[in-house]
Order: C-alpha cells, then structure tokens, then sequence
C-alpha cells in the first residue's frame, strides 16, 4: 500500500537524493584565479566556460547516491514484505552513512590540501543529511508497521 507513512518518507529520501545531483557541495575561493565548485559530479573550475577537473575521482559518491536511490525504489516496492522492506532501508542507511563520511572526511580535505584553501559550504553538504534522517523515520515507521501486524496476529 502506498498510502502508509514509510513510503513518503522513502519518497523525501529519493528526492534529496536527485536533488544532489544539482545542488554543488562546497566551493573554493582562489583568489583572482578563479574558483572551484565540489558537486557530486566532480570538480568544477569555474572560468568561462567552465572545466570538469576530474569526473572519476567523485564517482563513488554518484555510485553511492545512485545506489542508494534504486535500493529505497525497490524498498518502496515491497510493502508486503516489512522484514526486507526494513533490511533495504537499514542497508541504504549505511550507504549514506558511507557517503557523508566521504564528503566530509575524504573530498572536502583532499580538495582543501590540493587547493590550500578553506571551503566554503553550499546547500549540498546537507542534503544527506536530511535524507539521513528520512530513512530513520521510515525505518522505524516500518517496525511500528510490523509491530502493529503481529500483535494483531496475536489476537486471532
């Protein structure tokens, strides 16, 4: 049924999801050199026209995103079986986990040291954050769910 409360939560979960594809994750400042913009597509320096710099180095993300996006699809999917349904949502929440501790810990400090300048957060970096906790409250919307069916499985 796709009227119950897990499946929107999922559904904010997807969207912040694509919303990463359009939303840049932090910029650097160089000076009169330019600037650099960090998205989930890769690094950007920002003269006219604009120059990917390196597409392969952010792909992780995009497969951890992308990954991530598919796996709640399907979990959408499957309100008959509360048992996978949770085990799909739980594995997606890992996969975020993975992807903030990316960005924060991994590209952010690499593109630091190579650039030797401070960035300056943009929308992007929160919106795993928000689709974090998506996922939490689905999570345990659909154990409520499972709860709610046994114990009335209990009373027949």
């Amino acid at each position: 049924m796709f009227q119950r409360i897990q499946t929107l939560y999922m559904t904010g979960s997807i969207v912040a999801c694509i919303t990463l594809f359009f939303f840049p994750l932090a910029n650097y400042s160089h000076g009169l050199q330019g600037t650099y913009v960090l998205s989930i597509t890769g690094m950007k320096y920002m003269i006219d026209p604009p120059v990917v710099i390196n597409f392969w180095l952010t792909f992780p993300m995009i497969f951890l995103v992308i990954s991530s996006i598919i796996l709640v699809g399907i979990a959408m999917f499957l309100y008959k079986k509360r048992e996978i349904q949770l085990w799909l949502v739980n594995i997606t929440f890992l996969l975020h986990v993975i992807l903030i501790l990316l960005i924060f810990f991994y590209y952010i400090n690499h593109f630091e040291k190579q650039i030797s300048t401070l960035p300056s957060y943009k929308f992007g970096v929160f919106v795993p954050l928000a689709s974090l906790v998506c996922l939490i409250i689905a999570s345990r919307a659909i154990r409520k769910d499972e709860a709610l069916v046994k114990s009335s499985e209990r009373l027949r």
